[in-house]
C-alpha cells in the first residue's frame, strides 16, 4: 500500500532558511507526499519563497493566515492535511532522503503507528555536526517515559517522528503555549499506548542558530511553569500524583540550592502554585 504522508511546515520569519528545509522534503526517496507550508504572518520573504516551491512542484501547497504561535500554525496545516501519516518540519530544520523511506517501510513490516528516528544538531551546514542533546532508547518510548522522564532524561524532536493520522485524532498542539507545546502533543498522542517503531539513525537534522525559541530563556521559564499547570490538570488522579512526585522532586532540589531558588522568580511561583493544589 502506498501511504500518502502529508509533511507540515509552520513559518514565521525565517525565509532565509526555507529554501534548504522545502529541499529535504523534495528530495526524499519516497514520493508520496504532500507538504503543506503555513506562513504564520510572517512579515519577511516567506510568502515569495513558499509561493516559488508551489510552482516547483504540486506537491507543495501554500497557507497564509495571521500570527498565531507556532501551535497554531501546525494545527492550522492539520486542519486541511489529507494524508495516512504526519511528519511535522519546523521551516529551519531538516530531514534525511531516506527518513520516508525507512518510516514506511517500519509500517508496512512492524505495523507502528508512530515511527521515531534519530537525530543529530547541525550548524550552518551539515558539515558542522554537533552531538545530539540526548540520547533517543526505545524503551523511554512510553506515556509515563514521556511524562514523568521529558527533560531529565530526554525530550524527542518532534520532526523525529511520524504519525499515524488515526492515532493523532483529535490531538492539538496547545496553543496557550508558546513553547513546551511539543512536550504537550507526545503526551497527548501517547494516551492512546501506540506501537512505536525506533530506527536508530539520525534521519532527523536539528538546526542549531540564535534566534531559535529555545535560546530565549524567560519564555521558555515562561511556558514551562504554564505547561506544568496544563498537564497536570489533563491527568488522572493516578498520573496526577506521580506527576506531582516529578515537580516537588525538582523543585525542592531547587529550593535546597537556596540562591538558585531566591534569584529565579520562576522557581518561586511555580513551586508555591503546585503547594496550594495540595
Amino acid at each position: 500500500m502506498s501511504y500518502l504522508i502529508s509533511v507540515i511546515v509552520p513559518c514565521y520569519n525565517q525565509a532565509n532558511f526555507l529554501d534548504e528545509t522545502l529541499n529535504s522534503i523534495l528530495n526524499q526517496s519516497y514520493t508520496n507526499w504532500e507538504c503543506i507550508i503555513v506562513n504564520d504572518g510572517s512579515p519577511d520573504d516567506t510568502e515569495n519563497v513558499a509561493k516559488k516551491w508551489t510552482i516547483k512542484d504540486p506537491r507543495f501547497q501554500y497557507i497564509s493566515k495571521e500570527n498565531g504561535g507556532l501551535s497554531s500554525a501546525r494545527n492550522s496545516g492539520l486542519e486541511v492535511a489529507k494524508g495516512d501519516f504526519i511528519q511535522f518540519l519546523d521551516s529551519d530544520d531538516l530531514l534525511s532522503s531516506d527518513k520516508f523511506q525507512k518510516s514506511i517501510d517500519a509500517i508496512e513490516k512492524e505495523g507502528a503507528e508512530v515511527v521515531i528516528t534519530n537525530f543529530i544538531r547541525f550548524k550552518k551546514n551539515l558539515n558542522q555536526l554537533k552531538k545530539a542533546f540526548c540520547k533517543l532508547e526505545e524503551q523511554t518510548f512510553t506515556y509515563e517515559s514521556i511524562l514523568l522522564q521529558w527533560d531529565r532524561r530526554f525530550s524527542i524532536p518532534i520532526h523525529c517522528g511520524l504519525f499515524k493520522r488515526e492515532t493523532i485524532g483529535s490531538v492539538r498542539f496547545n496553543e496557550k503555549l508558546k513553547a513546551k507545546e511539543d512536550w504537550f502533543f507526545w503526551i497527548e498522542t501517547f494516551k492512546s499506548n501506540p506501537k512505536v517503531s525506533f530506527i536508530n539513525e539520525n534521519m532527523a537534522q536539528y538546526r542549531m542558530h540564535n534566534k531559535g525559541m529555545t535560546k530565549n530563556n524567560a519564555l521558555m521559564e515562561e511556558n514551562l511553569r504554564k505547561a506544568y499547570l496544563l498537564i497536570y490538570n489533563s491527568l488522572d488522579d493516578n498520573h496526577k500524583e506521580k506527576f506531582f512526585e516529578r515537580l516537588m522532586h525538582e523543585l525542592e532540589h531547587s529550593k535546597h540550592e537556596f540562591k538558585k531558588f531566591k534569584d529565579n522568580v520562576f522557581y518561586r511561583k511555580i513551586f508555591y502554585k503546585f503547594k496550594k493544589l495540595f
